[in-house]
């Protein structure tokens, strides 16, 4: 009687160690979509153009470009809140100004732009790119 219930706790152990357990699923990363940004000097109107495009999901966009004029170190500073809108676009003058008159800044170089998001599950990521 001993051999058979210690034969039948054998098999059971063997057939349990058989018998494959689910695994536990795992989390899903939730990735931050990746907005795309595009910016160009344009040269002719002094600015650049700046585009921000695959905004679903972002809640907030910073940015800060940079460059320098004449030796000088410049910059202009914006964000905005993108709403429903999957796609902005502007340009953003290169100069000075005050009420009506604009004075251009020259002998620009080195743009660049950094770009700082933040996306509606809490996620934020920042980018360099420089302008060409």
């Amino acid at each position: 009687m001993k051999r058979v219930v210690i034969l039948l706790s054998i098999i059971i152990f063997l057939f349990a160690q058989a018998i494959p357990v689910a695994a536990a699923a795992k989390p899903k990363k939730t990735l931050s979509p990746s907005i795309a940004v595009s910016a160009q000097q344009i040269k002719a109107k002094n600015a650049v153009r700046v585009s921000f495009g695959n905004l679903k999901g972002v809640s907030k966009v910073s940015y800060t470009l940079l460059y320098e004029a004449s030796g000088v170190g410049q910059g202009v500073v914006g964000s905005f809140l993108p709403g429903k809108k999957t796609s902005i676009s502007q340009d953003i003058y290169l100069g000075t100004c005050s009420g009506r008159v604009c004075v251009p800044h020259r002998n620009i170089k080195g743009i660049q732009l950094e770009v700082k998001t933040k996306y509606t599950n809490g996620k934020s990521s920042s980018k360099i790119y420089k302008v060409k």
